[in-house]
């Protein structure tokens, strides 16, 4: 494989890892528009207090079960890099865990080689991505990219505008529920169908400007999730579906001989190293 096709495939697969919560969420206003909460309530929804506290409750439960098994649809739309992709598997959090399916991904069949469905792990501050026969081919036999969050100020413009969006999205529910609960907008806008429950409709505006909308089922837990947030053309939009709350899953970090590193092969590419 050519080094500018290495190079967008390490950009790629690194921008999908780091959506899975290597990185934080961004600090500032991203821009995201969203209505606050009337000073009363419509009628059949509860008021601003009433949709704080059952936010608030969610999040107990949430925090609780530690885990669920999630099915997330990315889309990023504008700017330099738009695409999709689709994640199923079980997504832990305190600490932050995954174990992951990625399929019907953009990003993937732009890669030369790249498989059409792959794995990630997210485990010890790190998600490792499986490249697949045809690249590890390429990489001395190194099956699994390594990417962190440090790896997001290695890359050029491209990189940057990939893993921009992305960082704008944490997936520790918990966290999210707390502050949308804490938020001053926070409100309900009635039962909805989420998923195969009836579910009640809540939105928000969170603290650094993106917006959240969450579908709580008649237990208490979360059943769906979206996550929208805008950075110049860029806008990010993360839709989660919830279930087997308490699920359990692997979350082992492949042995470090058999991973590469992202950072240092975008700065091999980066400098005109060519083949890994």
């Amino acid at each position: 494989m050519s080094s500018s096709a290495w190079k967008r495939a390490v950009v790629a697969l690194a921008a999908a890892a780091l959506v899975m919560g290597v990185a934080g969420c961004q600090d500032g206003d991203t821009g995201t528009k969203s209505s606050g909460a009337s000073a009363t309530a419509k009628p059949g929804t509860q008021s601003p207090e009433k949709a704080a506290e059952a936010v608030r409750a969610a999040h107990t439960k949430a925090s609780g079960a530690k885990s669920a098994r999630v099915e997330m649809r990315l889309t990023v739309s504008g700017g330099t890099a738009p695409g999709s992709s689709t994640f199923t598997g079980v997504q832990a959090w305190g600490p932050q865990a995954a174990e992951l399916k990625v399929f019907d991904s953009s990003y993937l069949a732009d890669i030369p080689g790249a498989p059409v469905e792959t794995r990630m792990v997210t485990t010890g501050g790190a998600t490792y991505v499986d490249l697949g026969a045809d690249l590890t081919a390429q990489t001395g036999g190194k099956r699994w990219l390594k990417a962190q969050a440090e790896g997001v100020a290695a890359g050029d413009e491209l990189m940057l505008q990939l893993t921009g969006g992305l960082a704008a999205v944490n997936m520790d529910l918990p966290k999210e529920l707390g502050l949308l609960a804490g938020s001053s907008g926070v409100e309900h806008l009635g039962p909805v169908k989420g998923g195969d429950v009836e579910a009640e409709m809540y939105r928000g505006k969170l603290p650094d400007g993106r917006g959240m909308e969450v579908w709580i089922g008649p237990d208490g837990y979360p059943v769906k999730s979206i996550v929208r947030t805008e950075a110049g053309e860029s806008v990010t939009s993360l839709t989660t579906k919830y279930a087997d709350y308490g699920a359990e899953a692997g979350f082992r970090a492949p042995p470090a001989e058999d991973t590469v590193d992202f950072v240092e092969l975008l700065k091999k590419f980066l400098a005109g190293g060519g083949q890994a």
